[in-house]
């Protein structure tokens, strides 16, 4: 039992270091456009944001 829980806590590791490195990648990117001038208005991204929303919650019936 010890030796599987190792095993899935090894597991979740790498994967929780995989999400991690791709979300500092991701950042890294989006700071380099924002200094680039390459930047989206806010209220606009929200607004698209809650209409996909929107839309999922009618999909789900909701």
């Amino acid at each position: 039992m010890s030796k599987k829980i190792n095993s899935l806590n090894d597991e979740w590791e790498q994967l929780y270091q995989g999400r991690f490195k791709e979300l500092q990648q991701k950042i890294q990117v989006g700071i380099e456009a924002a200094e680039r001038g390459e930047v989206l208005d806010a209220k606009e991204v929200f607004e698209r944001l809650s209409e996909k929303l929107r839309q999922k919650r009618t999909q789900a019936g909701q």
